[in-house]
């Protein structure tokens, strides 16, 4: 053999060992995988609190947080492994084998100085608590979180006074330092931001609406510049605000206040 071939061997053998050891991090389901996952995925309402957000491996299971509560599930629901968390968990995501969630023990949608905002981090397999970072910058309220290609972006909620008609992202790198506070232009959403994803090279933020107020909920399209800006792309009136995973061709796995309990496929309108 060839001193060529022998190198075109290892390096391949080194390719198989190295991508053994690599946790998921695909950012979208296959075709056959998207082809199992049911229309509809229920979820318990005896969970405390209520639903904010949903995260997957995009393979084999889908993450929920309640408030209170974070459950595995398989791709169809069925409960896998349950756990208590403390008041108040807000979104969720999986990035490269754990599970990152965006956490306030303090007051949401109030001026600076009342918010007690965390990123904690747990374990995929089990749900073991693994580490927590501050997030002081995220002045309302830690309420959603997502994350592509080590650039994490934390969102969460917005005064109810009028003074606001944009929103804050705050980008950190993976170690939590803050890297960037984004302002979000497209006007006021109620309570700011709920949940994020990252999907098909363009950040989505599901704000909730409010019939007392007269706001719509929304799904914000956003753009990453090469300088770094986030830019408005869309804005679509449709609620999407109780978790996102996207699944291609503008549709989601999503879930909102009317939808009962579960889950379902939801495309973005036009």
């Amino acid at each position: 053999m060839n001193k060529s071939k022998i190198q075109i061997i290892t390096i391949f053998l080194i390719t198989i060992l190295l991508g053994s050891c690599v946790p998921n991090s695909k950012h979208e389901f296959d075709t056959k995988t998207l082809e199992t996952i049911l229309n509809e995925i229920p979820y318990a309402k005896t969970y405390d609190g209520h639903l904010q957000g949903m995260a997957t491996d995009f393979n084999k299971y889908i993450y929920w947080s309640h408030t209170r509560q974070l459950v595995k599930t398989d791709l169809n629901g069925n409960v896998l492994k349950v756990i208590d968390v403390q008041n108040h968990h807000g979104d969720l995501e999986y990035y490269k084998g754990k599970i990152y969630v965006a956490v306030n023990f303090g007051k949401f949608n109030e001026e600076p100085g009342l918010a007690d905002s965390w990123v904690y981090i747990y374990d995929t397999e089990n749900l073991d608590f693994i580490e927590k970072y501050p997030v002081p910058e995220v002045v309302h309220g830690a309420g959603g979180i997502a994350i592509h290609n080590n650039q994490v972006m934390v969102v969460g909620g917005l005064p109810e006074n009028g003074n606001y008609n944009v929103n804050f992202v705050y980008e950190y790198n993976m170690d939590f330092n803050l890297i960037k506070r984004h302002v979000l232009a497209g006007g006021y959403t109620y309570k700011g931001i709920q949940t994020a994803s990252f999907f098909n090279e363009y950040w989505y933020f599901a704000c909730y609406g409010s019939d007392r107020v007269g706001v719509v909920p929304k799904v914000l399209k956003v753009r990453q510049t090469v300088e770094n800006k986030l830019e408005l792309v869309q804005s679509v009136d449709i609620d999407m605000s109780y978790g996102m995973i996207g699944q291609g061709n503008e549709t989601f796995i999503t879930s909102n206040r009317n939808l009962d309990a579960k889950a379902t496929k939801m495309k973005l309108l036009k």
